[in-house]
This record gives C-alpha cells, structure tokens and sequence, in this order.
C-alpha cells in the first residue's frame, strides 16, 4: 500500500510564518509536522508520495528525504493536487492533509483493512468545518462549513480510497473559488460506494491558523512521558516539572524553569532566565540575562539575548530581539485578541496572545509589540517603536 500527503498549500493564513518555510515545516517540538507524519504512516505503506507546490520544490528537496515529491503544476484545491498523483497511484492508499496532527496515532490502522473511509473527528465547533452526515456508520455527504451543523462530526483530513476516487475527481466541477475541491468527489463516491466513518475522539488539529502552532505544542507538552537532560546544568538553576534539554544545551546559573518546557540542541539559557511553562525553543536559540518567556514557540536559531518579555508568541527562525523588547499579550479591556487573516480580522479564541513574527526579522532596543500583531519575514524595527500594527514583508518600521 501507498500513501499519499498533500502538502502544496501556500499557507497564506499562517503568515508570516510561512514566508520563509512551507507550512507541513511547522515544529513540533524540535521535528517538522512533515517529518512526524511520514515518521507514522510508514509503518503502514511502502512508498510515500508527497505533492507540493513548484515555488517549495527546492526547500522540500533539501529538508526531506526517502519520499517522492510530486509537483502539483495544474489547478488549485484539495481535488486537483490528488490527482497530480493519478499516474503513480493504482492500488489501494491512504491520503493525509500535511497540516492535520493527531494524539493517537493508533488510529490509522483502523484505515487498513478497508476500500474507502474517511476520518470522523468530534468537535465542539463543527460550523468551522466539513461535517460529515452518516447513514449507518457510512458517509452519506459532506457539507461545508454550515450554519446549523447536522452533526459534531467533521472531515478530519485522513482518508483511504481505491484507485476509483480519481475517476470521481474527473467528474467534479470547480467549486465557488475555483477549485477542484476533493470532498465533492468524495460525496460523489459516497452516493454510489461504501465509504466507512472512521470516528476519532483523541487530540485532532488543523493547523491552519498562527496561534494553532501555540496549541499543538502545548498538547504535545502536556503529553511529554518524562524529563530528559543531554545538556550541561550549572549550579543554582531550579527545574521543576517535566523539561526536556537537548543534546548541547547550556543552562546557565541563576535560571529557573517551570515544566512543561522544551530546549533544543545546542540552545544557551542564561544567566538568570525565567521560562515558564508551555515554552518551546526548537533549536540553537538564546536567551539571555532576565529574559522571560512564556508558552511561546520560538524557531530555530533565533536569540532573545537581554531585558525581554515574551508571552503566547510564535517566532519564527533567525530572529534576533535587540535589549528590552517586550511583547504585550493582553489587552487593557481583556477581550480576545484578534489577528489579521488574509485580510480579515479573526478571533483567535485566546485572551492572551502576543505577536506573530516572520524569519530573520531584528529589532532594535527598546522596541514595544502590541497583541495579535504580525511582523513580516525580513522586516526591521527601528530602537524605540511601538508597534501596534502588523508589519509587512521585509518592512522598516518607525514609530
């Protein structure tokens, strides 16, 4: 059996993360979303093709390895980057979204032993979602995003299909926004064929939205079987809970850490650091003299060297904080804080929420980040500005 992950998505709603990595890059911890995904499925298939865009064909090739990449050239939607694989599939396989994460990975076994089935994730807001209607175990259609949802039970991104789902793909029209949208040809399929609901009740995430990356850590986080120490720990730093310290990691005196926490290889902590819990730092990062972080992914190679406060925050790779940066993570009223989506202002659902920043982006001492905004990859902020909007791509910003 084969297996299919559809990964050629632009990821415009997790800029400005995605300016700089393709979304299925998103860390888990200190391991691409793609990487842990090909990590489980292999243990069910024997061949793994992953579609992507042409624009990301270089970055794939030079961070994965032992799969086959296929470029989707032709079309847009879910529908038209499956059936850029219409010529190397002819046998039974499994098909996966590259931005859906699971708890239980058990689940996929259930997928084994039949023709066609789709995974059924229960939900507390299935408005947001596909929703699945079933007759007797089986799918019956799927309704996109309804009002009044006729269940809790949504498209969860994972399906097993014979070779016959490409001839539904042929038959389907270009949806609204003019793509070729896969679950029409599985509500196709449904009306003519046995498709099997596959009900799932463990930790499901569509990481589609920035704060998404802040919550599927934290899952992980949670989940975290024990501590682990590779690192070298000077005198006087207090641990306390379940942190993990990778291989090379300095923890300097005077830090306290309060687990769940994560530091990856190489990372230097310290002297008198504070990280509180839900921190995630993936890989070669510093933070430095009274430095606070808190619940906040912060990427590779990025430094928060002194005088900084970080809450509810993603960071993406090479970010350098000039001395007393702060990110504000709460609003005087304390709404929701609410972000720029492609040009919409959404709920993220969080009280607190700091800034979402891109790669390589510098700031200069002194510099104030309001909550929920956004900094474009590459962008620069000038020593002393309050930034109480989001900034663009490769930007300089004055107060």
């Amino acid at each position: 059996m084969k297996a299919v992950i559809l990964a050629a998505g632009q990821g415009e709603r997790l800029e400005p993360i995605t300016h700089t990595r393709p979304k299925p890059f998103i860390p888990i911890l200190d391991k691409p979303l793609i990487l842990d995904t090909i990590e489980q499925i292999r243990k069910y298939v024997s061949e793994v093709f992953v579609v992507i865009s042409p624009s990301h064909k270089e970055y794939f090739e030079k961070n994965i390895s032992g799969v086959t990449l296929i470029e989707q050239k032709e079309g847009k939607g879910t529908g038209a980057a499956l059936k850029a694989v219409s010529s190397v599939i002819n046998d039974d396989f499994i098909l996966i979204y590259g931005d859906v994460f699971i708890g239980d990975k058990s689940v996929l076994k259930q997928f084994l032993s039949e023709k066609n089935a789709i995974l059924g994730v229960e939900v507390k807001n299935p408005k947001d979602y596909g929703v699945l209607v079933m007759n007797n175990g089986n799918l019956s259609k799927i309704v996109e995003k309804p009002e009044i949802p006729p269940s809790n039970l949504i498209n969860g991104g994972i399906y097993k299909f014979s070779p016959d789902i490409f001839a539904y793909l042929d038959k389907i029209s270009l949806s609204e926004r003019g793509e070729l949208e896969l679950t029409d040809a599985v509500t196709m399929l449904a009306k003519e064929s046995q498709v099997k609901v596959i009900r799932y009740q463990g930790f499901w995430i569509d990481i589609g939205k920035p704060w998404n990356i802040l919550d599927v850590n934290k899952w992980v986080l949670d989940n975290l079987p024990s501590s682990e120490n590779f690192g070298k720990v000077e005198e006087n730093v207090k641990i306390k809970g379940k942190v993990v310290i990778g291989d090379g990691v300095e923890i300097k005196s005077g830090t306290y850490i309060e687990g769940p926490v994560f530091i990856g290889e190489g990372s230097v902590i310290g002297p008198n650091s504070y990280l509180r819990p839900y921190t995630v730092l993936v890989k070669n990062n510093k933070v430095g003299n009274a430095v606070e972080i808190k619940e906040s992914v912060i990427m590779e190679e990025s430094k928060i060297p002194h005088l900084s406060y970080v809450g509810d925050s993603v960071i993406a790779e090479d970010v350098n904080f000039g001395a007393g940066t702060l990110i504000a993570n709460l609003r005087f009223d304390e709404n929701e804080v609410k972000v720029n989506i492609k040009g919409k202002k959404v709920g993220s659902g969080r009280k607190k929420l700091g800034a979402i920043i891109g790669g390589h982006v510098r700031t200069g001492i002194n510099v104030t980040i309001l909550p929920g905004v956004k900094i474009g990859a590459y962008a620069r902020i000038y020593p002393g500005a309050v930034v109480n909007r989001d900034v663009g791509l490769g930007e300089f910003f004055r107060a």
